[in-house]
């Protein structure tokens, strides 16, 4: 991959490429868009099969968070940093470079927690960098899947009263991933009153979500699986020609960051008759309040939380109006957005 090529298309600002052979860390900070404010985006640390693949991944998160600040009425843009943990040889001295290197960046970049990403790592990462919110570590603050499960929560609804739907006694959810933001998420909707289906590759997780009354099945069955809402909340790209084939549900919650193959298969399940909601408006809860503390100090931000149900309102009546999919109508009220205020 031509990195500067790849940032002009994407429409990057800055790529910070980390060494630091002592300790294994390899790792891609990028920054997206800087004219809105600081960048804002969290950590993954994950296997992959290539460096190329690493750098692919920090561009299109990054990017996604630019849309995910527009559209959440954050002022900031996005960033990420990815870091390929198939090198690591002593985390936390990696952890702790890593945030070195953040520092260094002078608060134009304000992290926090992703895939992979462990209380640990932030333990290691504070001895470095003071630009990192929402982990639990924080006693002013919730965790950030508590966060982003109740912003769901409300565009999940708005999805559902857009479908007609008022009983939820009669919904089943289907979650894939039952970590912090999953097991949130299930916990809110049996709270409802909905059925609540599961899975995960965590045997701990499993354990944890049976006991307050998640239905567990085989991570393999879940797609195909009858339900009125999907979420998947695990890793992104799980939605793709083959899954959406096997698909029985009314709505897709793409909670994962990415949660789409590629932008074209919002129009797969459109064909299908399956109402997506766009990843990067659903899943914005923890930036809101970790952004919002950040910025201000306070602590409850449940209206702006509620704001994302509205957001998805917009998008699916306007995705109606424009016979365009869901995708397709977020990406576009992002790009105008910026275009119109920077």
């Amino acid at each position: 991959m031509e990195l500067l090529s790849a940032m002009a298309r994407g429409g990057h600002d800055r790529v910070v490429a980390v060494s630091h052979e002592a300790s294994g860390l390899r790792a891609y900070i990028a920054l997206h868009h800087l004219g809105r404010g600081p960048a804002y985006g969290g950590i993954r640390v994950w296997n992959y099969r290539t460096e190329a693949d690493v750098l692919s991944d920090a561009l299109r998160l990054s990017r996604s968070m630019t849309f995910k600040c527009v559209l959440a009425g954050v002022r900031g843009g996005g960033g990420k940093t990815v870091v390929d943990a198939n090198h690591l040889t002593d985390r936390p001295a990696a952890m702790e470079a890593l945030g070195r290197e953040i520092e260094a960046l002078g608060g134009v970049y304000q992290t926090g927690p992703d895939a992979g990403f462990t209380e640990e790592d932030r333990v290691a990462l504070a001895r470095g960098t003071g630009h990192i919110a929402h982990f639990q570590g924080n006693a002013q603050m919730r965790s950030a899947g508590e966060a982003t499960a109740e912003g769901a929560e409300w565009g999940i609804r708005s999805a559902l009263d857009h479908l007609g739907v008022t009983d939820f006694t009669k919904l089943t959810i289907a979650i894939q991933g039952l970590g912090s933001v999953g097991g949130a998420l299930a916990r809110r909707f049996l709270k409802l009153g909905c059925k609540v289906i599961g899975a995960d590759i965590s045997e701990a997780a499993c354990a944890a979500a049976k006991a307050y009354g998640v239905e567990i099945i085989a991570p393999s069955d879940l797609f195909e699986t009858r339900c009125d809402v999907l979420a998947p909340c695990a890793l992104g790209g799980t939605v793709h020609d083959l899954s959406i084939s096997r698909m029985r549900t009314s709505v897709v919650a793409g909670m994962a960051n990415n949660t789409l193959g590629h932008q074209q298969q919002a129009e797969l399940l459109r064909d299908r008759g399956i109402l997506y909601l766009p990843d990067f408006v659903l899943n914005a809860g923890a930036l809101i309040e970790g952004a919002g503390f950040g910025q201000t100090g306070r602590e409850d931000w449940s209206e702006e939380l509620r704001g994302i149900g509205k957001t998805m309102t917009e998008i699916l009546q306007r995705s109606e109006a424009e016979d365009a999919s869901t995708m397709a109508v977020a990406v576009a009220m992002a790009k105008e957005r910026v275009e119109k205020n920077g």
